[in-house]
């Protein structure tokens, strides 16, 4: 049985939430102030962390770039989905449990399918060309 490390599937969960959030900027671009006020008060708790003023200079974008950014794989946004204002800005609510589990459902599955080997062999051994 393969199993799906734990890291990837929750960083695969914080990229579909963020999905998510990039769908909801489309109906309500006013979430990126409120996502300014969020990050207001998580730096008042974490001043000199590098992910605060990353995230700002990020908010400062157009709402286009904005989206482009919250859904991006790149090792850096990965990094400051971990951090992110929009998941406890005003308008934003992933506290509902039912929600909660089918995203996690789904990073489960994408994470299974992305760590099976790419020729179906369950050993992740392939022919060696003649």
């Amino acid at each position: 049985m393969n199993t799906v490390n734990q890291g990837v599937v929750g960083d695969t969960a914080k990229l579909i939430m963020h999905r998510l959030i990039a769908r909801l900027l489309v109906r309500d671009p006013l979430l990126v102030a409120r996502a300014k006020v969020s990050l207001t008060k998580i730096s008042a708790h974490f001043p000199d962390r590098s992910f605060v003023a990353d995230w700002d200079e990020l908010l400062r974008l157009p709402t286009r770039e904005i989206r482009a950014r919250l859904t991006s794989r790149n090792q850096g946004m990965k990094r400051l989905r971990l951090s992110s204002p929009f998941v406890t800005a005003e308008g934003v609510d992933f506290k509902d449990q039912t929600l909660r589990r089918r995203i996690r459902r789904a990073a489960k599955r994408i994470g299974a399918r992305a760590s099976r080997p790419a020729d179906g062999d369950s050993q992740g051994i392939r022919p060696m060309a003649a």
